[in-house]
């Protein structure tokens, strides 16, 4: 926001709260000067947001509640995707896809919260491009707000409780979760709806992410808080989030996260580990030999790391990498890093843009696999390239309408040296309230 729209803004509310006065004549009292001082502050730390690239912060990253004085919270954004392919003769050039996100939040009690959000998304983005994927079947596509249910219908995607102990320092939430919303976060490449749009600049590409397509399961997470710089989180999910035998074959995952600052700048630096002991038999085509059966029951695991750096006021760095057994993975494990910025010297401190790249390193299982399944297979590791520019069309503090130009390049597509390189294109459409 403008800071002369800022000051106008202000000014319009002293000048409301003179004509609702009683009396003629009355002058504001302190309470009324106290209530102004406080628009004055909100105003200007909503001014400062748009100085620096726009950072990913919540639990989940497609969400950025604003907290309500009445208790009841309702958010949301709407997403319109439109991407394009060169380079790939004999698929379809283009496709669309658009997606809707609804959030109700509901206090209970001081220290409890429940929580439902409802999706809808329709249009399956682009196909076609034969490209690897992890053993829960997510590949490593150019679109992740793209959902597995294709339906204009309102889905519920997330309902549970969570609950504050101990004065803040344990958070515990229970219920159907979004696993990526609590685990592998980063500032700067975790949110499809602003920053970038590939899933490896999402979420780690080398995590067996349980829970069902879209990483939606029944589970609990525990976050303590020991200190100031530091977070322990950890949880347990469904494997296949299909409320099953839900503790047969869990999915489980531990972060520590530490908050520290260099030269007064903030950072984020992010450790994990996480299992996931089957998978179901649909699965079996993403696994590194789609022949070998007993893979599916084949506990699979891995490291990895999340960082997020600022280096100014208006510039920022991350980086992710992750490793998990190449006995049944297509990818033994992945590596990105990139910039972000807000765009400052272009005198547009509410714009952000990005520049990021990565890439899946391929199985030595998955190579021999394919090389004696024939077709003139080349083994070689996945590369991918992404920028763009995240336009801020109007609202206040980020919230509201932004445009975004995309454009991504991927090299040695699938992990095969021998299929063609594509550059794709396209364009963004986001708003939040």
């Amino acid at each position: 926001m403008r800071r002369g729209y800022g000051l106008a803004l202000t000014a319009a509310v002293v000048v409301f709260l003179f004509f609702l006065s009683p009396v003629p004549g009355y002058a504001i009292g302190p309470d009324d000067s106290q209530r102004v001082n406080e628009l004055e502050q909100r105003i200007k730390a909503l001014e400062d947001k748009g100085s620096a690239p726009m950072a990913s912060t919540e639990r989940s990253h497609r969400l950025h509640p604003v907290h309500s004085e009445f208790g009841l919270e309702i958010t949301g954004g709407l997403t319109f995707v439109v991407h394009g392919v060169a380079n790939l003769p004999g698929e379809k050039r283009s496709e669309g896809s658009i997606s809707g996100d609804l959030a109700i939040e509901g206090p209970i009690g001081q220290q409890g919260m429940a929580v439902i959000v409802m999706d809808l998304q329709r249009g399956v983005g682009v196909e076609g491009l034969n490209l690897l994927a992890a053993p829960n079947g997510n590949p490593t596509g150019i679109n992740a707000d793209v959902e597995s249910f294709n339906d204009v219908s309102l889905k519920i995607t997330q309902l549970y409780y969570a609950h504050h102990l101990f004065g803040g320092m344990l958070d515990v939430a229970i219920g159907q979760l979004d696993i990526t919303g609590y685990f592998d976060g980063n500032n700067f490449a975790n949110d499809e709806t602003a920053q970038f749009m590939a899933n490896v600049f999402v979420n780690n590409s080398s995590i067996e992410f349980g829970g069902s397509d879209n990483f939606y399961s029944p589970g609990i997470s525990l976050t303590f808080s020991p200190a100031k710089i530091l977070d322990i989180t950890v949880g347990a999910f469904d494997g296949d989030g299909d409320y099953a035998r839900p503790f047969d074959d869990p999915f489980v995952m531990a972060e520590l996260d530490f908050s520290l600052a260099f030269s007064g700048r903030d950072g984020t630096y992010r450790v994990y580990y996480w299992k996931r002991p089957s998978r179901p038999a649909v699965n079996l085509e993403f696994l590194a030999d789609s022949t070998d059966t007993d893979l599916l029951k084949t506990a699979n695991q891995g490291v990895g790391i999340s960082l997020d750096q600022y280096l100014s006021e208006n510039v920022g760095v991350w980086l992710r990498a992750g490793t998990q057994r190449e006995r049944l993975s297509q990818m033994k494990g992945f590596l990105g890093a990139g910039i972000s910025s807000s765009a400052w010297f272009l005198g547009r401190g509410e714009d952000t843009m990005g520049l990021g790249y990565g890439v899946n390193f391929i199985g030595k299982d998955y190579k021999n696999f394919k090389r004696m399944s024939g077709g003139g297979f080349e083994a070689g590791n996945e590369h991918y390239l992404e920028t763009y520019y995240n336009a801020f069309l109007g609202g206040i503090g980020g919230m509201g309408m932004h445009l975004a130009p995309d454009f991504q390049y991927i090299i040695n597509r699938g992990g095969d040296r021998s299929t063609k390189n594509v550059f794709i294109y396209g364009v963004r459409l986001q708003a939040d309230f």
